[in-house]
């Protein structure tokens, strides 16, 4: 992760920003960095629609928890529609993504096509000849561990204190009504532990470096 710049990390979901780097981003916060938050689609399920209202609370809630920044995209895409609008989807990532230099988005071989759609939207956003941007790729439980083909390789790991520990796990507490087995503060406990043991440390996330130029 960068020693200086910004970092905007792009989500399909609220909670998706503790899930899959909430260590990462208070961490980065807490050493200066200016970190945003995009939620880049809007749920479009009868559950998530009911729920509305109280995810973008706990979202705004989680990000100033963690030390980011919360930002909402305009127009917010329903997440149902985002794969066949790939290229609105994509153009409206631009404008965001030109203000950083490092961008954290999903891995995109998970098994939600939100995510998928997410993630693919921000490769096409960062084609190379077009802008340079550091692009690193989280991973969420119970999506990317759950496809068929559960390709995800991480080839970079953010070590994290204890401080980064809590704030992540107390982030997801905001979140009641996603504390779904795999998601639970004492899953991602775990999850952190895993990943920390594959390295020698206490505590990790990892990520995969899709694109890298520093």
């Amino acid at each position: 992760m960068p020693d200086e710049g910004d970092v905007l990390v792009v989500v399909a979901h609220p909670d998706d920003e503790v899930l899959g780097c909430g260590g990462t981003i208070s961490k980065l916060a807490r050493e200066g960095a200016k970190v945003t938050v995009l939620l880049a689609l809007q749920r479009s399920d009868p559950r998530g629609r009911k729920l509305w209202t109280e995810l973008l609370e706990a979202f705004d809630a989680s990000c100033r928890r963690l030390g980011g920044h919360p930002a909402v995209a305009d127009p917010l895409i329903a997440e149902h529609r985002a794969g066949r609008r790939l290229e609105k989807l994509s153009d409206g990532l631009v404008p965001w993504i030109d203000r950083h230099d490092v961008v954290m988005t999903h891995w995109s071989g998970d098994v939600h096509q939100s995510h998928q759609a997410v993630s693919r939207a921000v490769e096409i956003a960062t084609r190379p000849f077009r802008r340079r941007r550091d692009v690193h790729l989280f991973e969420v439980p119970t999506s990317t561990d759950q496809a068929y083909d559960a390709g995800f390789a991480p080839n970079h790991w953010v070590v994290l204190d204890e401080r980064s520990r809590d704030d992540k796990v107390t982030a997801m507490a905001f979140y009641r009504s996603e504390h779904d087995p795999g998601r639970r503060p004492a899953d991602i406990l775990r999850q952190l532990e895993h990943r920390g043991a594959t390295i020698g440390a206490d505590y990790a996330e990892a990520f995969a470096i899709a694109r890298q130029y520093r």
